[in-house]
């Protein structure tokens, strides 16, 4: 394939592919400068920030968060993810738990504060982004979701 083919492939069906996946990564970059901006107003190095959004999703998810579990989720060295957990702690947006299931292990929880504080900054821009998804219809929902689940798959690095 020439080089020029795979930047604007003449197939219109790849086109078109690739179309929705620059727009998915418009919408990356975006929401990554959105992190960078509640970052930079917190004082938050950026990596502390995407910590903090990997533990809201495990809590949602309803997964014990784990030093390790963090440090493998941010593709960090153990003594860089605790080094995370040291500021994030210091800042006081984490607290260390013993686990429910192991008293062995320490639990990391996101404070009610951090909570708050990720509310108050980000808000505004999730309003935006459900006031444009209620509209959707649940089968374009779905139809979303299925690809946006295919694509975090597609992405993941350790999927082959």
């Amino acid at each position: 394939m020439d080089t020029r083919e795979g930047v604007t492939p003449s197939d219109p069906e790849r086109k078109a592919a690739l179309e929705l996946i620059h727009q998915l990564r418009e919408v990356v970059v975006r929401l990554e400068l959105a992190a960078g901006e509640f970052a930079r107003s917190t004082g938050l190095h950026a990596t502390d920030v995407r910590a903090l959004i990997r533990l809201l999703d495990a809590e949602r998810a309803g997964v014990e968060a784990t030093p390790t579990w963090l440090s493998q989720q941010l593709g960090m060295t153990s003594q860089a993810t605790t080094a995370v957990i040291h500021r994030l702690e210091a800042a006081g947006h984490l607290e260390r738990r013993r686990s429910p299931t192991d008293a062995r292990s320490t639990h990391l929880a996101v404070t009610e504060s951090a909570v708050a504080l990720g509310w108050d900054f980000f808000g505004p821009l999730l309003d935006r982004l459900i006031a444009v998804t209620t509209p959707l219809t649940p089968t374009a929902r779905t139809t979303i979701t299925t690809y946006l689940t295919a694509i975090t798959t597609a992405t993941d690095p350790t999927s082959t």
